[in-house]
């Protein structure tokens, strides 16, 4: 080895420990300034709820404001890939939903703006958050049995909507097609409410939408909910079966909304992160939000979370390989 070579690795060796010296200041002085929560979806959606009650009490925690950014488009596909490249210093942060993981596999991108296992870091699961297929006001379906004969009379013909491949909402009606063997025609949507009205209007047949954004006006009557599609039926509409009950066995879906960093985030500024969201989690307030927005709050820390992310996703890209085939 040839002295300058030996003199080049000596201050290497030597420069590591001040770099690492240096990322725990750094993450010692965490916050310093402002943190943005990215919301991936339009205002007024379930996720977007979600986000903004964190806010204030995360701001009191953490002695910083805190503060909400919707970034919709794509079926989220825009707010995940400004989130993935944030700079991984705790202050970008964004609340995911189930799309993290599949909308890569959607994207029209080669390769794919980003890979969602390699380039975040899970922070706290706050909640999971059910659907509802609904149909408009006047749709002259009264009922989930007769919307799942007629797509079985006309394969291909009845229409649903989502906020984009890859989505909460298309994703759901895969599932619900696939296993009540029937056959309806995707109608994808740059963002939810569009989605949405196009329904409310009669142009779109149903759609499948998230609870927080669907049960204000499922009671103000400018939708018609047929089912829901967690394991029980929403005490707030309990005269609205499960998907299940109504006749498709085995169907669940929701979604999980975990608070996630871009990858290389310090690992005590996630654990700073996830010991703060777990607690605001914790409180009666979040419970009373919860069951206002017909959500259920499931709590896990930056601990347990990546092995169940882990696991749920290879569960979801089996969904996948159906919405595609």
């Amino acid at each position: 080895m040839t002295s300058n070579r030996r003199r080049l690795m000596l201050k290497m060796a030597a420069a590591v420990p001040l770099v690492t010296a240096g990322a725990a200041t750094r993450a010692q002085q965490y916050p310093s300034k402002p943190i943005k929560i990215i919301v991936p979806a339009s205002a007024g959606t379930g996720i977007d709820a979600v986000t903004r009650f964190f806010t204030e009490p995360l701001a009191k925690r953490l002695g910083q404001s805190v503060v909400a950014e919707n970034k919709p488009g794509a079926g989220g596909l825009l707010g995940y890939t400004q989130a993935a490249r944030a700079t991984a210093d705790g202050y970008t942060l964004i609340l995911t939903g189930i799309p993290l993981y599949l909308l890569p596999l959607f994207s029209e991108v080669s390769p794919p703006p980003f890979d969602a296992q390699k380039d975040f870091a899970p922070i706290a699961r706050v909640a999971r958050v059910p659907q509802a297929v609904v149909v408009a006001a006047d749709s002259p379906y009264k009922t989930l049995g007769e919307l799942l004969e007629a797509m079985k009379r006309n394969p291909g013909e009845i229409t649903y909507s989502s906020q984009g491949p890859g989505s909460s909402a298309h994703l759901c009606a895969v599932v619900f097609n696939d296993l009540s063997r029937t056959q309806a025609r995707h109608i994808a949507y740059k963002e939810s409410t569009m989605a949405l009205t196009d329904v409310v209007g009669g142009r779109i047949t149903f759609t499948c939408q998230s609870s927080a954004g669907m049960l204000p006006l499922i009671q103000a009557g400018k939708v018609r909910a047929l089912g829901v599609t967690n394991a029980r039926r929403w005490e707030s509409l309990p005269n609205v079966p499960t998907i299940a009950e109504a006749g498709v066995p085995g169907f669940e879906v929701s979604s999980q909304l975990d608070f996630m960093a871009p990858a290389g985030t310090p690992e005590p500024v996630l654990q700073l992160l996830s010991d703060a969201i777990s607690e605001i989690a914790q409180t009666p307030q979040y419970k009373a939000f919860c069951a206002k927005q017909v959500i259920e709050p499931e709590i896990m820390g930056a601990k347990a979370l990546p092995v169940e992310v882990a696991r749920e996703a290879v569960r979801w890209k089996k969904i996948v390989q159906v919405a595609r085939s």
